[in-house]
């Protein structure tokens, strides 16, 4: 059975090491894993040590900060996804917003899957100079209501 759990600040080094293995090229350190699940709103699921995402709330809005999976394919990153909305929604988060690089195909298409459109570009967000799409989800969506 798959078990996704909440990790709070005790978790950093591991949520680390994680974000290293996925992100080699721009990794997140122990640091500020710790600084960002100190702030209020944030918080951060494990998926059996093969998957984490981060997620920022404020108000009846959200942002996804990161999600990260290590063994590909193997449905973690939509569990990630469904569990991190479920947990939104019942606190009342009204819409949804993240980024992603404009050329990571699997993850665009999971979260078009799950409802997000595009809702702007960012150009040369990322440090490789890669430009990314700002996503937008409305909960309350039929889409987004099946997630």
């Amino acid at each position: 059975m798959t078990a996704i759990r909440e990790a709070g600040p005790a978790y950093a080094a591991a949520l680390a090491a994680m974000h290293e293995s996925v992100f080699p090229e721009a990794p997140w350190n122990e640091a500020a894993f710790v600084t960002l699940l100190r702030q209020p709103g944030v918080a951060a699921l494990i998926h059996d040590a093969n998957g984490f995402m981060l997620l920022r709330t404020v108000l009846d809005e959200a942002e996804i900060l990161t999600i990260g999976v290590l063994k590909k394919r193997r449905g973690t990153g939509a569990a990630l996804l469904r569990e991190g909305l479920r947990r939104l929604r019942d606190a009342g988060v009204q819409v949804v917003y993240l980024e992603v690089a404009t050329g990571n195909v699997a993850a665009r298409a999971l979260y078009e899957n799950h409802g997000f459109v595009q809702s702007g570009l960012r150009k040369a967000y990322y440090e490789n100079g890669g430009d990314a799409l700002m996503l937008r989800l409305n909960l309350s969506s039929p889409v987004a209501q099946r997630s």
